[in-house]
């Protein structure tokens, strides 16, 4: 039997998820000049507060789901860092 899981969406994690991509981009323009990836990081963040205003993410809700996406960028980090291709470069 195939047993099926998931975690159901909810707006607090499209928020999180939003904020979290523009971070990324704010802190990476690769792609991007600086300028540019900040102007990009402002639309993202926009995108983000819309919808929160349309979904009306209650505030508790929303900070947990911050505090758990933070720590699971954290851990996902320290993952890649740790990852054995890496070590040879922490000497």
């Amino acid at each position: 039997m195939t047993e099926k899981r998931s975690i159901a969406n909810s707006p607090a994690q499209a928020v999180v998820f939003l904020e979290t991509l523009a971070a990324i981009v704010e802190k990476s323009p690769v792609a991007y000049s600086v300028e540019s990836a900040a102007d990009l990081a402002a639309h993202i963040r926009g995108m983000a507060e819309a919808v929160n205003a349309e979904a009306h993410v209650n505030p508790g809700e929303l900070t947990t789901t911050r505090q758990y996406a933070a720590l699971d960028w954290h851990n996902e980090a320290v993952a890649v860092l740790f990852a054995a291709e890496h070590r040879t470069t922490f000497h």
